[in-house]
């Protein structure tokens, strides 16, 4: 089945006016049509031609485009068109997307849209994106040549927001509109009634629901809103069970006032530097124990902004440098978040008795001192506590505290 999908339009001609119908691309993937990539890159793509004077005009289709070659995934928001229906058609598109590829090339950045203005917003973006490619292509070729001779041996459009979409489908109205209002209820009694009301909550399916938000809400960076959702769990687990000494809610019901840990807005100067200067995956390594936060997936945003900034500033040996450092980090963060290397991790963790076990365990796993890792105890404390396993529950948090600890005296020296 074809993922790439076209939709008929009614146009009306700005020269005659006349009115008339066209076909437009919709959802394009440059892997399966690269003929449709490269009338992207060369503005032809979506340009219909009016029958009667033949004056030609830009349908102004909504279009998501899939870079998979570069990471990427565009929507190009149609003209005149109100933001929360331009949302919902990326949503149904990114969803057609994600459903049509094989389950091993759903990667995380599906998830992450580069919103643009129309269909030029894109094209400017995709280009972009092509030039710094290109300029490393360029560069590693230079470096060959050189090798080869010594026989011995690197516009004027504004950056688009990065808009979370969930690539799962939603799930049904009222479930989610009764967990809207647990999370918004101010007592116990407001809490006890909204679920009298919606026995649903207590089913399996619940529970299964919530933990997909909280997965979906991490994902999109609504840190506050998957720790809510987490602790939303328990007590239910509890209610579930027939637990009657639960406590109250007004205390420990799920809020969304806190993270887990604040997010920053960038790499630190220090973290920078040293991944520039790890120039084999030894040297990677070694800085990601030394500055955790490089493993963080926000760390590539910052990365890509980076490699912006050095191409306005004409810097491409730079912005070729930074790109060789963010693909390295890529394949190495995919590496050790793999969630059976992550769960090894983390069960190592655990079992760790001393400082010196522990010391050496983070040592061997960075991906420990992330938010990842921090999003992987949590769940695990969840469960725990849903199987009334609290010696398990304790362990998993206490961990989750030393990690923060030794975060913050990484981060502070």
């Amino acid at each position: 089945m074809p993922i790439s999908q076209s939709d008929y339009l009614g146009l009306t001609c700005p020269a005659c006016g006349a009115r008339f119908e066209t076909d437009a691309w919709v959802l394009v993937d440059a892997a399966e049509r690269s003929d449709l990539a490269q009338a992207l890159r060369d503005g032809s793509l979506n340009v219909a031609t009016c029958p009667k004077c033949g004056v030609q005009t830009a349908a102004g289709a909504a279009l998501l485009f899939h870079d998979p070659a570069g990471r990427r995934v565009y929507f190009a928001v149609p003209p005149d068109v109100g933001e929360h229906v331009w949302r919902e058609r990326a949503q149904e598109l990114l969803y057609q997307l994600v459903g049509s590829l094989p389950e091993d090339e759903r990667r995380p950045y599906l998830g992450d849209v580069q919103v643009e203005q129309e269909l030029d917003g894109v094209r400017r973006a995709l280009l972009r994106n092509d030039r710094r490619r290109g300029a490393r292509r360029q560069e590693d070729k230079e470096t060959r040549r050189q090798g080869d001779r010594d026989e011995t041996v690197n516009q004027n459009v504004s950056p688009s927001p990065l808009l979370p979409f969930s690539p799962s489908p939603p799930e049904p109205a009222p479930l989610i509109d009764a967990l809207r209002a647990l999370l918004e209820a101010d007592n116990d009694t407001e809490f006890g009634a909204i679920v009298a009301e919606n026995p649903a909550l207590l089913d399996d399916d619940a529970d299964r629901v919530i933990h997909e938000l909280a997965d979906l809400s991490y994902a999109d960076g609504e840190r506050d809103v998957a720790t809510a959702l987490r602790e939303l769990r328990i007590v239910l687990a509890r209610l579930r069970a027939g637990d009657e000494r639960r406590p109250a809610i007004d205390d420990q019901r799920p809020t969304t006032d806190a993270p887990l840990s604040p997010r920053p807005s960038a790499l630190s100067d220090l973290a920078y530097q040293a991944l520039l200067h790890a120039a084999s995956t030894d040297a990677l390594i070694a800085a990601t124990r030394d500055y955790p936060a490089l493993l963080e997936l926000w760390a590539d945003d910052d990365l890509a902004a980076r490699i912006e900034a050095a191409l306005d500033e004409s810097n491409e040996r730079l912005a070729r440098t930074i790109e060789a450092r963010r693909e390295g980090l890529d394949e190495l963060r995919a590496q050790l978040s793999e969630r059976t290397a992550l769960m090894y991790a983390v069960q190592a963790l655990l079992a760790a008795e001393g400082e010196d076990a522990v010391a050496t365990i983070l040592s061997a796993h960075p991906i420990l001192l992330t938010d990842t890792a921090q999003d992987a105890l949590s769940y695990l404390a969840t469960d725990a506590v849903t199987h009334d396993d609290h010696e398990l529950a304790g362990k998993a948090t206490g961990c989750q505290a030393l990690l923060r600890t030794v975060r913050a005296g990484l981060e502070e020296h």
